[in-house]
């Protein structure tokens, strides 16, 4: 039974996104109404829905990703097939074996041409559907069994012999009616890409698209109105744009440039209207061009132009440049943006491979970045350690001797893991205010960590290195101890980034991960970010409760019996990855899934996929971001994409402008509230909050509880305005 609802399930969503992706969407309300579009001519609604069948069932049968059918990435060209060939041709016997060979054509084309462009990381667009409808045009013109169609030209007969009186109705109202010209024909140049040439069908996909996205749909207005007036501009004859219906190349290349292969901006907006008036010229020749063997361009500018644009943009070479292309697509301009808001204040010096503090406790940093002393030119990015007292005094006594320094002899950590690549040992300890200008360095290791990512600490211990050139060392590892060796009046551990193997190598600019900092209100998190001079700075201690309930494995399983009002459910959650190795919790019971990352210091969740009233909804909401310790007062801070939190109906508004400017905001939050035993702790309460903020001003939060034992996660707590869940884990 539920493989069968499985197959159904598979089958509508083939369907649907099928057309949606028309759009760049996988909103299943707009492929319904884009569906019920078609239908304003059942015989060509019947040819698209036919077409789209056997599209997916050639990919199905011939064993294609079925992820990929399901998201209509095989159905969609053949969907605009089916409609031109549904416009042209009269139907029967000989109409039938056409689109069955058609189908196969553009089946065939869109898995030659995808497999070439994607190895540039390019869409294919529709150009299987061009390729196959311009052969299938030349080719039936010697085809006798043929009877071409006169829906085209004699559109009121065709409607009239078909029963519509309602909708003969409403084309001749919105002909004889006194609507604008350039809405008219924006309307009809919407409804065309349906190959639906009234205004009828425009407004229905108008609306689609408006409550789809509030980003595509001014761009599809935008640019159609920037092509219009370029038309006036220049002298062009702006009848073309109505009776030739090719003002659809605007509004798909508005939406697909400004909104959805790069990040809805200023600059996306700014060159998807910059680039109109180069598809205007475009279009006038290649219809020249085509009129000379009576073909339409149908959607060859939009092609073009979006292809040539984006390859354009992979050829950059500086990676911050702007317009951003999407890395991670949400099949929502909306979406897509506020992940990339939430990550740009979330990771602002984010770097895949993590480089910790190398030393425990808390140190100050004596000397940061662009130093006054030493740290200069090709050396300033690099930071000098020391420990002090509650005076900020670096030593005991006078400070005559080593010894009296705190930092001398403390322990000295990889910090991250690698390979030892070079040292240099037995360089003698400086008296306190001598320094060795001749071995500069003093006695010091380098490390590799990467391609290109090595550090380096240097003025260590004489004699106190532990480790071995090409010996292996993780995270947190001890490899040596703090000295006064090189040139150093006093201990202190200078630490660096570097590009290359060799001691005194210039400096790279290089966040450090994962490190608490010390001020006036307790401690502060700090997640990739650089330590400012004279900050004083901890290294993070992990708690065994806090990383064993958060010790989330491929296979590990959760069962939560979950209390709302007088109602019981159980939840099951399974933690799962995918081919690329992300992790991520998967609810088997709303098949809402929830990526998270752990790195051994702090768990953090990247991205949810489901349904907002979900278990696994509220418990990605609460546990964002947790840093596997216990410290208080310690707070966590973070901010989450606007529509995780915001409600449709609310952000509605804010769509539209967000790209340029945003009053709404999203704001995670984490307390660590009590802990039953310092030493040996069995329990831990943390509670967090989703806050939604108008400007400055709180409009709404969801507040959460999880109290976490040694047998990891046992209790949950939820609260959203008035509904209250409580999820105990079941063992």
């Amino acid at each position: 039974m539920k493989s069968a609802k499985q197959h159904i399930c598979f089958a509508i969503d083939s369907l649907l996104h099928s057309y949606t992706q028309i759009f760049f969407s996988k909103n299943k309300l707009l492929g319904v109404l884009l569906l019920a579009t078609t239908f304003f001519d059942v015989g060509m609604g019947l040819t698209g829905v036919t077409a789209v069948v056997i599209s997916n069932g050639l990919a199905f049968l011939l064993g294609f990703e079925k992820q990929f059918i399901k998201e209509g990435s095989y159905g969609f060209n053949g969907l605009l097939v089916g409609l031109g060939l549904g416009l042209y041709y009269q139907p029967g016997p000989a109409f039938v074996a056409l689109l069955v060979v058609a189908m196969l054509i553009t089946f065939l084309v869109t898995v030659a041409v995808s497999g070439v462009l994607s190895r540039y990381g390019l869409p294919y667009l529709s150009i299987p559907f061009l390729i196959a409808i311009w052969s299938i045009l030349l080719a039936a013109r010697g085809f006798e069994a043929m009877g071409l169609s006169e829906k085209g030209v004699y559109l009121l007969n065709e409607l009239y012999a078909g029963g519509n009186l309602w909708l003969v109705q409403v084309y001749q109202w919105f002909d004889t009616s006194n609507i604008p010209e350039p809405v008219l024909i924006y309307l009809t140049s919407l409804g065309a890409i349906l190959f639906q040439f009234n205004a009828l069908a425009g407004v229905v996909i108008a609306v689609g698209l408006l409550l789809h996205s509030r980003i595509s749909f001014s761009l599809s207005i935008l640019s159609f109105l920037v092509a219009y007036y370029f038309y006036v501009f220049i002298g062009a004859d702006i009848n073309s744009l109505g009776y030739s219906y090719i003002g659809f190349n605007f509004i798909l290349s508005g939406i697909a440039l400004g909104s959805f292969f790069l990040i809805p901006s200023k600059s996306t907006y700014a060159w998807s209207f910059a680039l109109i008036p180069a598809m205007v010229v475009l279009t006038a020749a290649v219809s020249q061009v085509f009129s000379m063997v009576q073909l339409g361009v149908y959607s060859l500018p939009f092609n073009l132009i979006v292809i040539m644009f984006l390859y354009m943009l992979n050829l950059r070479t500086r990676t911050n440049a702007k317009p951003e292309r999407v890395r991670v697509q949400l099949y929502s301009p909306e979406k897509n943006l506020y992940e990339r808001l939430s990550n740009t204040k979330r990771y602002t010096h984010f770097k895949w491979q993590a480089i910790g503090v190398p030393f425990f406790g808390e140190w100050l940093v004596s000397q940061g970045h662009s130093g006054q002393y030493t740290h200069k030119g090709e050396w300033q990015h690099a930071w000098d350690f020391v420990v002090v007292d509650e005076k900020l005094k670096q030593y005991r006594n006078k400070g005559d001797y080593r010894e009296d320094y705190y930092c001398f002899g403390k322990p000295v950590l990889a910090p991250a893991d690698g390979t030892i690549e070079t040292i240099l040992a037995g360089v003698e300890d400086n008296l306190i205010g001598d320094t060795n200008l001749y071995q500069n360095w003093g006695n010091t290791i380098v490390i590799k960590h990467g391609y290109q990512l090595y550090t380096q600490v240097s003025h260590l211990k004489e004699g106190s290195i532990k480790v071995k050139q090409g010996e292996i060392v993780k995270r947190g590892d001890v490899i040596a101890q703090v000295g006064n060796s090189g040139r150093s009046p006093y201990p202190h551990l200078h630490f660096q980034v570097q590009k290359t193997p060799y001691i005194g190598s210039k400096t790279l600019d290089y966040p450090l991960n994962n490190y608490l900092v010390k001020n006036s209100e307790g401690l502060s998190f700090n997640f990739f970010n650089y330590p400012k001079e004279n900050a004083i700075i901890k290294n993070i201690e992990t708690n065994n409760l806090m990383t064993s309930a958060f010790h989330f494995v491929p296979g590990k399983r959760f069962k939560f019996e979950v209390m709302q009002g007088n109602s019981s459910t159980m939840v099951h959650w399974e933690i799962q990855s995918d081919v690329y190795n992300n992790q991520f919790i998967y609810c088997h019971i709303s098949g809402a899934k929830a990526y998270f990352v752990n790195d051994g210091t702090l768990h953090y969740f990247t991205l949810f996929k489901g349904r907002k009233d979900s278990l696994l909804y509220y418990f990605f909401m609460a546990t964002y971001e947790v840093l596997l310790t216990f410290h208080k007062p310690l707070t966590l801070q973070t901010w989450y994409p606007l529509y995780l939190v915001a409600p449709y109906y609310v952000r509605f508004l804010h769509d539209f402008i967000a790209p340029f400017f945003q009053y709404l905001r999203a704001r995670f939050e984490l307390h660590y509230l009590s802990i039953d035993d310092e030493l040996a702790p069995t329990e831990i309460t943390i509670a967090s909050r989703a806050i939604m903020q108008l400007f400055t001003k709180t409009r709404k939060q969801i507040k959460f509880n999880l109290t976490i034992k040694r047998t990891g996660i046992t209790r949950f707590e939820v609260v959203d305005g008035n509904k209250k869940i409580i999820a105990k884990c079941v063992f």
